[in-house]
C-alpha cells in the first residue's frame, strides 16, 4: 500500500485507486474486478437519511446512463449490510425503484479512512459525501467533496464523467495519427 495513503488517508488525482474488497448489497466485490471499466464510487453519511435517499434514487434513475458510459456505480457508508438492505427495500416499497448497483458496508471505516471519506473535524465515524471517478486504467480521475447538509448533483457527476471520457478518447485518437 502507498505510504502516503497509510499516513494521511487521502487518495490523490492520478494515483492508482487503492484496492477495495468488501461486502455489498450484491455480494462480495473487489475493485480490481472492474478492470477496463470506469467507476463512480460515492460515499454518504447514512442509510434512511433524507438527502442520501434522494441521491440514491437519482443515481438509480440515471444508472443506465452510467452503464452506457462503461461505468459502474458503487455506493459506500459505514452502515451494516442489513441496514442497507432494509433501506433499499424501503426505497423500493415507497417509490418502486430498485437499486441495481452495489452498496458497500464499511462498518469499521477501513475503506472510508483509506480514501479520506471520514473527516474527523465533522464526525469520526460517518462518511462524508465524496465522489471518486476512477478511470478504466484504475487511476483516480476526479474527486468531489460535498458538505453533508446538501445533496450533490448526479447530473454534474455524469457530465464530469462524460468530459473525462471524451478527453481521453480525443487524446487517444490524436495519438493514432502518429502511428507509423
Amino acid at each position: 500500500m502507498d505510504y502516503e495513503i497509510m499516513m494521511n488517508g487521502n487518495v490523490k488525482l492520478g494515483q492508482i485507486a487503492p484496492e477495495i474488497e468488501a461486502e455489498t448489497t450484491l455480494g462480495k466485490i473487489r475493485l480490481s474486478e472492474y478492470q477496463n471499466k470506469w467507476i463512480v464510487l460515492f460515499s454518504y453519511p447514512g442509510d434512511f437519511e433524507r438527502i442520501s435517499t434522494n441521491e440514491i434514487i437519482i443515481f438509480s434513475k440515471l444508472y443506465m446512463n452510467f452503464k452506457k458510459c462503461n461505468t459502474e456505480v458503487i455506493g459506500i457508508s459505514t452502515d451494516s449490510i442489513l441496514s442497507h438492505i432494509n433501506w433499499l427495500n424501503s426505497v423500493y416499497k415507497t417509490t418502486g425503484i430498485k437499486i441495481q448497483f452495489p452498496i458497500i458496508s464499511d462498518k469499521n471505516g477501513e475503506i472510508a479512512r483509506k480514501y479520506g471519506m471520514i473527516s474527523n473535524e465533522i464526525n469520526n465515524s460517518e462518511t462524508t459525501r465524496n465522489v471518486y471517478i476512477i478511470g478504466n486504467t484504475g487511476r483516480i480521475r476526479a474527486i468531489l467533496s460535498y458538505p453533508n447538509e446538501i445533496d450533490r448533483s448526479i447530473n454534474e457527476i455524469l457530465s464530469i464523467l462524460n468530459k473525462l471520457q471524451a478527453q481521453e478518447n480525443h487524446h487517444l485518437s490524436n495519438l493514432s495519427q502518429f502511428k507509423t
